[in-house]
């Protein structure tokens, strides 16, 4: 069980002036009416979706430096922070909420609960009641506005630094605000366009001036006393010399190019997340575009949530949180099968090492680390026949002499 150094907590005090407003009271009194946040769009929240399923999606491993290589621990910290940091959340959900936190607005804020020296609970904070006051040497973390706090004292996850204030977060959506504006405005056009009165598909020609096709009762009563009496589905009987009939197609989507536009936008919001962009219903899926995804955008934030576990909750040295991206990447059974024998045979990973990659149970005596096609042990390569008999040969031709 780790134990942690209760810190000394500061006295705060409470501005009587202050006023915080959060949730749907501060969108009803700042907002206006039909106003959506960036974060609210389909595809900006099918991007967050993605990226902090994956991310959560990691076992969080507990390592320790060691003089041969790091090797995994099992105790009581690894299995609070990996099954259930907090007392109502698993690490799933938990982890998930943090990355979309991190995404929408830059900043996470977690407050560890210490009780007898020992981790307790891990508390996500509402990032809508958090705010940041600092310069460029220090700063301190604000709870609706009174409560004080500094950052040692909490989890701060922090996802693209501000350029002026860079203890803070800035997150993608100022980098997307303005394809989203793009994609709300398509839609408006392609939903005031379906909906559109103004599509006819007929137009009539009729023998007649052009100050009565102006007055509503002038046309009704000609296009009634062609078609008034007609039942469904019959036939029109009209004169060949005064009206003629004409059948016209709307303009599509594709005549406007809306779907053209969309799906380049598409593109642009992917592309500013880094989401592959068969993930929003653009293109196909390509394997190594998915593995580039998850090198380039799902280990960096994994990685900033790594760091700050281990700078924040652990006490040795030597000791740090990694989760464990390879269970992300995508291998055929083929290819996958074909590597774990290779290391295998170079005496790189044991038999239930390998077994591990294919979600096998161990095996008692394959434990061994082996080499070559026959799987001799790694202290006996030096023992083989082959490499005897030069020495029997020699003895044997002296012999002989």
């Amino acid at each position: 069980m780790a134990i942690f150094k209760k810190k000394q907590m500061k006295k705060r005090s409470n501005d009587p002036i202050a006023v915080w407003l959060s949730g749907t009271e501060a969108n009803e009194v700042l907002l206006p009416n039909g106003y959506m946040p960036v974060t609210k769009n389909e595809e900006v929240r099918k991007c967050i979706h993605k990226i902090a399923d994956l991310v959560s999606s990691m076992t969080i491993m507990l390592m320790e430096n060691g003089d041969q290589g790091d090797i995994r621990l099992k105790n009581e910290l690894s299995k609070k922070i990996d099954v259930y940091p907090n007392n109502f959340m698993v690490r799933k959900n938990f982890i998930y909420k943090i990355v979309s936190d991190m995404i929408s607005t830059g900043n996470s804020v977690v407050y560890p609960k210490i009780a007898g020296g020992l981790l307790e609970n891990l508390i996500i904070w509402d990032i809508n009641t958090v705010s940041f006051r600092g310069d460029s040497e220090k700063y301190e973390v604000l709870l609706r506005g009174i409560q004080r706090f500094d950052p040692d004292e909490l989890l701060h996850f922090v996802l693209i630094p501000d350029d002026l204030f860079p203890y803070k977060g800035q997150g993608f959506v100022p980098i997307v605000k303005d394809t989203i504006a793009n994609i709300v405005q398509a839609n408006t056009t392609k939903t005031g366009f379906l909906q559109s009165k103004w599509r006819p598909s007929l137009i009539i020609k009729v023998e007649s001036d052009a100050e009565g096709m102006q007055i509503k009762e002038e046309r009704d009563k000609i296009l009634n006393s062609y078609i008034g009496d007609t039942d469904t589905g019959e036939p029109w009987i009209v004169p060949a010399s005064e009206i003629d009939v004409k059948e016209i197609r709307p303009l599509s989507l594709q005549d406007l190019a809306i779907q053209e536009g969309l799906t380049l936008d598409k593109k642009s919001v992917a592309a500013a997340f880094g989401v592959p962009a068969y993930m929003l219903g653009v293109g196909t899926f390509n394997k190594d575009e998915y593995n580039n995804f998850i090198s380039s955008v799902i280990m960096p934030i994994a990685k900033v949530i790594e760091q700050e576990l281990s700078k924040k909750l652990v006490f040795s040295p030597k000791w740090y949180f990694k989760f464990n991206v390879r269970s992300l990447m995508q291998y055929d059974l083929t290819e996958l099968t074909g590597h774990v024998k290779e290391m295998i045979s170079t005496g790189m990973m044991n038999r239930n090492e390998g077994r591990n990659h294919f979600d096998l149970s161990p095996v008692e005596g394959l434990d061994e680390y082996v080499v070559l096609e026959n799987y001799i042990p790694v202290a006996d390569v030096g023992n083989q026949k082959k490499l005897e008999g030069g020495e029997k040969t020699n003895e044997t031709n002296s012999g002989n002499e």
